[in-house]
């Protein structure tokens, strides 16, 4: 039986202890591309922030390894090879939020 989601993020969270991340504005125009939607995959994250997928995928990296993002493989299917999908965790919900804050 696969774990509830929201206590799959919980756990991740309450591992990593404060979390220290530095906020590019790179790192905001992942957030803020991921704010909108529900999921997206990795190449819509670089279309969508207009990015390199060399800036783009390190930063989705690091914001899972924080427990900011969760990812999950779609298998391959007629419309093409697998695809690697991101959403925001409700930390990273909170940590977007804030941007909007800051000046």
């Amino acid at each position: 039986m696969e774990p509830d989601r929201s206590s799959a993020e919980a756990a991740i969270v309450a591992s990593l202890g404060p979390m220290v991340i530095r906020m590019t504005k790179a790192t905001r125009k992942v957030l803020w591309a991921l704010l909108d939607v529900e999921e997206c995959y990795g190449l819509e994250v670089v279309h969508r922030t207009r990015l390199a997928g060399g800036t783009v995928y390190p930063i989705l990296a690091r914001l899972e390894r924080h427990g900011c993002v969760l990812s999950r493989w779609d298998g391959a299917g007629a419309e093409g090879p697998r695809r690697h999908f991101y959403r925001l965790t409700a930390a990273g919900l909170t940590l977007a939020g804030e941007l909007d804050q800051q000046p």
